[in-house]
């Protein structure tokens, strides 16, 4: 059971105006103030760290009895933050997450995922494969950005442990909110061991408070955003005197249901492209985990 600092539903204001005659012949809109409702913002507690597990995987993926998938899709922006200098834009992503993961027992998941992100010009929004490093000028090629290589986790209410690691805990930060009607997930996750040192991920989720409530939706249709901090891309080609710096990346999108679901443009590009994407990648779990469960 959550403690007494749930939720907490606010009441919405409504604004109004009312039409006053001036004279005979004239009209004129008399504003009228709303009236005030104040934000309701709450921390929400779980006194029992099973349960708060168990609600973030319906928000991030899918409360499943045995396995299941996600997918989600995304806008990103990505900036070049060279040392002693002033952050740059670099470019758009746009592009699908799919996660897949196994009920091993005992709240013990296997999460494996993969991402397919395509680059877009900040300006004409068109598709690009080339971009101009606003620290050098230089116009360089842009690959698609594809994530194939993530170990993968096993994810419990203790925290989780990279399938590329030695099994120790990694803790995860979390934090449920309250806000009017919508219920919010803050949470931190570092990259996995072996990854470059630069690199970390937040992000926000957010349902409606209604749907959150019934425990009969296994996987929440959430919203989110985030930030990423990443090392430079070796494609930018980026001179010695900024190797300090780092990109960063801010994020936006949903889940959907299926890829029928994703526009047309990224679908149709993905189907042409890397159909074999478009599915979850279950030989993923054929891979023995290095350490017990």
């Amino acid at each position: 059971m959550v403690s007494r600092r749930s939720f907490v539903a606010s009441t919405a204001g409504a604004a109004g105006a009312v039409l006053g005659a001036k004279n005979a012949n004239a009209q004129e809109l008399i504003s009228v103030s709303p009236p005030t409702s104040q934000v309701t913002s709450e921390f929400l507690y779980f006194e029992d760290p099973v349960e708060e597990f168990r609600a973030h995987l319906r928000m991030e993926r899918d409360l499943v009895a045995e396995q299941g998938s996600t997918l989600t899709w995304y806008h990103w922006m990505v900036f070049a933050i060279p040392g002693g200098r002033r952050p740059e834009p670099l470019m758009r992503y746009e592009g699908i997450e799919y996660s897949y993961f196994r009920h091993l027992g005992n709240n013990n998941y296997r999460i494996h995922a993969h991402n397919v992100s395509y680059a877009r010009d900040l300006k004409t929004n068109a598709f690009i494969d080339s971009v101009v490093n606003p620290i050098t000028q230089e116009r360089v090629e842009v690959p698609v950005s594809l994530l194939l290589t993530d170990p993968g986790t096993i994810a419990n209410p203790q925290g989780f442990r990279n399938l590329s690691g030695t099994g120790d805990y990694q803790d995860v930060f979390r934090q449920f909110r309250v806000e009017d009607n919508l219920i919010k997930l803050d949470s931190v996750r570092s990259a996995p061991p072996d990854w470059p040192a630069t690199h970390i991920e937040n992000s926000c989720q957010w349902v409606e408070h209604d749907l959150f409530s019934n425990e009969t939706i296994t996987s929440l249709p959430v919203h989110f955003c985030g930030h990423y901090a990443f090392e430079y891309y070796p494609w930018l080609n980026m001179p010695k005197e900024y190797e300090h710096g780092h990109l960063a990346g801010f994020w936006d999108g949903k889940k959907v249901n299926s890829p029928a679901e994703l526009p047309r443009e990224i679908l149709e590009r993905l189907e042409r492209e890397y159909p074999e994407l478009l599915a979850p990648r279950w030989e993923e779990f054929d891979k023995p985990a290095p350490f017990e469960i």
